[in-house]
Order: C-alpha cells, then structure tokens, then sequence
C-alpha cells in the first residue's frame, strides 16, 4: 500500500554523549525522541521504529496520498518547533541547541508485523522506505534540515518553484533522483497551507 515514511535523525548524539553521564545523555535523547514522536501523534502519523536516536513514522495508514503526503511535512514543521521548545528547556545544559536532520518519501510498502515471537513490530519494508533513510543522510551534504522527494512535494500539492530541486544519486538505484531541499522546516507548513489554498 501507499505509505510515506519520515526519517528523523538527531545531530551530534555522540559528542553529546562525550562529556555526560549515560543517564543525562538518555534523558536528552528521550526528550529528543518525545519532541518528534508527539509531532507525529498531532499531524495524524504513527511513530513506528526508534533506530538509538533516531526514528521512523509512518504517514497514511488511514488516509489518502495526497493526505498523507501533506501530514509528514506538517509533522516535520511541528518536529522543529517542538525541538525549539526542547532547547529552550535544556539551553542551561546544552553547549548548542539540538539539531536534527528529516528524509520523507512516499511509495508502495509491505506492512505487516515482522520479527520473531514475542518480538514482532508492525512496520513497512521496501524501497520508499530505505530511500527515505537516504534522504535524511542527504541532509549533512545538502546542509538543510530536510530533504523531501519529488513525489511527496507534487503529492502534497506544493508548487514546483516553492523549494530547490537537486539532483541526488541514492545508492542501490541506478537512475539519479529528484529531491527538494528545505533549509528551515518551519516553512513546510506555510507551504502545505498554501498548497491546500490553491486547490480549493
């Protein structure tokens, strides 16, 4: 089924880690973990899988393409003001604020519950999935917060001059792709906004 997966990353957990007692670096990545999955939870996804200090949600479980598509970059809006609120919490803890990185990427997925026993987690396996992965990656080179492919942007009904289109090769596929950078999230839901505006 159609799906759109939101990779989310938080920067510099290591060097956070360096100079901390394991129990304040767990704490912060909580907070962390807490700030993008109650994003999530509001713009009608569902956190799916915690990978150390990052995540996986997964958007249109009960909505169309189109919705979907439109709720991950809410969320990736909401993600950054939520991460603002973090860092205005722990400013007197932290060297500096925390950032993070988002890939989003829709497609046709397998769902179901995978793993063993007692151990079963219901997620989505396929390409849209690692490719959204590789776009969070992208992130560090792109030096933006965000990195969307081209599907989500039409399927969301955001226009083709709104964000800068790049070029990216995503390894295991042979065809280069199409993506859009977004230097600050919060300007997603503005465009969302707009998006929705001009098919009304």
């Amino acid at each position: 089924r159609y799906l759109v997966s939101l990779f989310v990353d938080m920067r510099g957990s290591t060097r956070l880690a360096e100079k901390r007692l394991p129990f304040d670096t767990v704490f912060i990545v909580n907070r962390f973990l807490g700030a993008v999955s109650q994003a999530v939870l509001e713009s009608g996804g569902m956190p799916n899988q915690f990978v150390g200090d990052g995540m996986l949600a997964l958007f249109g479980l009960a909505t169309s393409r189109r919705e979907a598509c439109r709720q991950a970059l809410r969320a990736a809006a909401m993600i950054a003001a939520n991460v603002d609120e973090l860092n205005r919490f722990l400013e007197h803890d932290l060297r500096e604020p925390i950032r993070f990185g988002i890939g989003i990427n829709g497609g046709e997925v397998i769902v179901g519950d995978i793993g063993y026993r007692d151990h079963m987690v219901f997620t989505a396996l396929g390409d849209p999935v690692n490719v959204a992965a590789r776009l969070q990656d992208l992130t560090k080179s792109l030096s933006c917060e965000a990195v969307i492919s081209d599907e989500v942007r039409t399927s969301a009904g955001i226009a083709d001059d709104a964000l800068p289109p790049h070029e990216v090769a995503i390894r295991g596929r042979n065809e280069p792709m199409t993506v859009r950078a977004v230097m600050d999230v919060r300007t997603l839901s503005g465009l969302v906004n707009e998006g929705q505006s001009a098919a009304a």
